[in-house]
């Protein structure tokens, strides 16, 4: 977030030059230029409305329910530092003639490394000592993504990946918005030394400059908020995380800035209605918006109108008076949490996540207590961290100084980053066995036998309840606890298994590829768990084993709704469609022989004759006729299914918690009445040809009790 609180006022006049076109490039792009900012005037206003922003942030996230949509602050913090920077940046080119790039970074980096680092080496160090080891790696690539200013497009990715959506809460989650920033900083003072660069002459720089830029703003503010629109329904994490779709609320404080810089202000009593206007907007924003809402989208364009009203509001002639949002924005409570803002939105969400994973989660009233206690390390931090640094003599005479100073912060901050990723602990953290899947030797109980072409194997259900050993402990757990989540079968690096973007399938043969008798793999993740198992069984039995597998899609035939981007998986459909319709179709020896199909129920659907999202006994309903549609289309065109009913849910993370309980996995084992309801009704397949199916909970659990490590 910007930390300035200067905008451009008239420029000081520019005698005309004579200069070449190359020593003008050269002037305007000239790394050691000193930053001239005359002409400028203070605009405590401008620091309330950080304190504005701020304070939605930390009451949202306390958990405040008056304020369902404080995460609105970041909209406004956007838009701020548009108006800031835009600003200086005009006005240097039209006082000097000149973008002194690296002066410009390097008072960036003066102003927000230091602070930054210090809570990412904080939160490294705490993190290690509160949050399980299995976490380390995760949090550590969080801190080193933090640290180089990337974090917004590592969370928007880790958004989209279906089987990271799950993650727990990071600790440097809100260093996106950082990193949207800092992107931001890169770019916008080349756009503007762009805009100089094509108007060379001295004179023509005061007289066009400003309506050139203001253009080129609107051009590509209007790109950014289409964008905007676009991925909110397609891909919503890129949408809310993604620097060109927040490009536009950077540009809206942009034209604000120019407009001031040109000396356009507004009548008094305009801008005393235009600044109540603006607070009612936003505080209205705050109260009414959810977090169910698509956003950015549309929804965005509330917060930054009234944070446009404000800033607007607060522009004026040097003869003119102020407004009562001024006197209330400006006044010395607002000012000081404002000047405090970026600290203490350091502070406030790593205190949050790390006292949650040390003592659990925390109610509304401790978790506002925590925000403000954070403003304790923040005060701290600007007083002997922040304010020092940036205003040091030997830095800002020099920004070749400041720059390489930026540049060991952020290796500092990725050196805390890997030390947390590689501290993973001894024993059953840092196993040596390497993690492993089903092997040809072990017992899978899945269809047996075997035939010539166009004969099926037979389906075999499990004979009653295994007798399962002892639970392992320590290091005798395979996979180990920190490897868990990485045991995934190998159809996922290969490309085997479809990704959700996939409408099509890769044909990938496993098992015994010169066989006739032909298994088809079908459903989603769930179904591609199976895969060492059934590649194995594959092997054993002479069957060739095709995946046929797609993240988060069913094999039943339903319209699923993709909670994170909020939109029907349309892929899905046309994915399951054209896989049915190449089984049903095949003849000979491409015929399958049988047809192996699983998948996870889910209770977000979208009701076929509706159109509308359902859930509950609707989606219920639809998951079952879903179900129907499915084996019905497969039965009469002759193959034969047997669907596996899903594995139990255990509701938590068990890789977590054997983690934690290395000495005594079973304390996680769960009753059978704790596990969410599996999702196939065994009843299903009655009285539909050619299809049966196999229910294996009692080889996972035994009797009433379902264990964490088996074995």
């Amino acid at each position: 977030m910007a930390r300035g609180t200067r905008v451009s006022a008239a420029p000081r006049p520019a005698s005309r030059t004579s200069t070449s076109t190359s020593r003008r490039l050269t002037e305007l792009a000239s790394p050691h230029t000193a930053h001239r900012s005359g002409g400028l005037r203070f605009r405590p206003d401008v620091e309330g409305l950080r304190a504005i922003a701020i304070l939605l942030v930390v009451g949202y996230h306390a958990g405040l329910p008056f304020v369902p949509g404080g995460f609105i602050g970041v909209d406004v913090f956007f838009v701020i530092s548009g108006f800031l920077i835009t600003g200086l940046l005009v006005a240097e080119a039209r006082t000097t003639g000149r973008v002194a790039l690296a002066s410009f970074w390097a008072r960036r980096a003066r102003r927000l490394l230091p602070a930054a680092v210090l809570v990412l080496v904080v939160v490294a160090v705490i993190s290690w000592l509160v949050i399980p080891a299995i976490d380390h790696e995760l949090v550590g690539g969080d801190i080193i993504a933090a640290s180089l200013y990337v974090s917004n497009i590592r969370f928007a990715a880790q958004a989209t990946d279906y089987l990271g959506a799950g993650r727990a809460e990071s600790p440097v989650l809100h260093f996106w918005s950082l990193g949207v920033e800092e992107q931001f900083y890169l770019v916008w003072p080349l756009l503007v030394l762009v805009v100089a660069v094509l108007i060379v002459s001295r004179v023509a720089l005061r007289t066009k400059l400003l309506p050139s830029l203001a253009v080129v703003l609107a051009v590509l503010g209007v790109l950014s908020f289409v964008l905007s629109l676009r991925l909110t329904s397609t891909s919503e994490p890129w949408a809310f995380f993604g620097t060109p779709t927040r490009a536009w609320e950077f540009a809206v404080g942009g034209l604000i800035a120019i407009g001031a810089a040109a000396g356009w202000a507004m009548p008094r009593q305009l801008r005393a209605v235009l600044g109540i206007l603006g607070v009612v907007v936003l505080l209205a924003t705050a109260v009414r918006l959810t977090s169910e809402v698509p956003y950015p989208g549309t929804a965005a364009v509330w917060p930054v109108l009234g944070s446009a009203l404000l800033l607007v509001a607060g522009t004026r002639r040097p003869d003119d008076s102020s407004v009562p949002t001024d006197e209330v924005l400006g006044s010395w409570p607002m000012r000081s949490i404002g000047r405090l803002s970026y600290s203490w939105y350091l502070w406030h969400w790593p205190m949050l996540v790390l006292v949650a994973a040390w003592l659990g989660p925390q109610s509304v009233l401790a978790r506002t207590l925590l925000v403000v206690l954070a403003l304790v390390p923040a005060a701290l931090a600007f007083r002997f961290v922040e304010r020092p640094i940036h205003h040091a003599r030997v830095l800002v005479e020099s920004p070749k100084r400041s720059l390489l100073l930026g540049a060991a912060l952020s290796l500092v901050g990725v050196a805390a980053g890997v030390g947390l990723w590689l501290a993973q602990g001894g024993g059953a953290f840092a196993s040596n066995t390497p993690a492993t899947s089903a092997s040809e030797n072990d017992t899978v109980r899945t269809p047996t036998g075997g035939g010539a072409a166009g004969q099926s194997p037979a389906p075999t259900p499990p004979a009653g309840t295994p007798a399962l050993a002892p639970a392992k402990t320590g290091d005798a757990i395979t996979p180990a606890p920190l490897k868990a989540r990485g045991d995934l079968p190998s159809i996922y690096s290969d490309g085997c298994h479809a990704p959700i973007p996939a409408t099509t399938w890769e044909t990938c043969a496993f098992g015994d590829t010169t066989s006739n008798t032909t298994v088809v793999l079908l459903g989603d993740s769930h179904a591609a768990q199976w895969f060492p198992a059934l590649d194995a069984a594959g092997k054993k039995n002479k069957w060739k084993v095709l995946v046929r597998s797609k993240s988060g899609c069913t094999a039943p035939d339903v319209t699923l709704y993709l909670r994170a981007q909020e939109r029907p998986y349309t892929e899905c459909d046309d994915y399951r469609a054209a896989l049915l319709a190449d089984l049903t179709d095949s003849t000979g020896s491409d015929k399958p022989s049988l047809v192996l199909a699983t998948s996870t129920q889910t209770d977000s659907l979208v009701s076929r004759s509706s159109g509308e999202r359902v859930s509950g006994a609707a989606a219920q309903q639809e998951w079952r006729a879903g179900w129907k549609r499915t084996l019905m289309r497969l039965s009469k065109a002759g193959v034969p299914v047997v669907v596996l009913r899903d594995t139990p849910w255990p509701g938590t993370d068990m890789a977590k918690c054997v983690s934690q309980h290395l000495d005594d996995p079973g304390a996680c084992d769960l009753s059978t009445d704790t596990l969410s309801p599996t999702s196939f009704d065994i009843d299903l397949v009655k009285g539909i040809e050619g299809a049966s199916a196999i229910d294996l909970t009692d080889a996972l659990c035994a009797g009433t009790t379902c264990p964490a490590v088996i074995g």
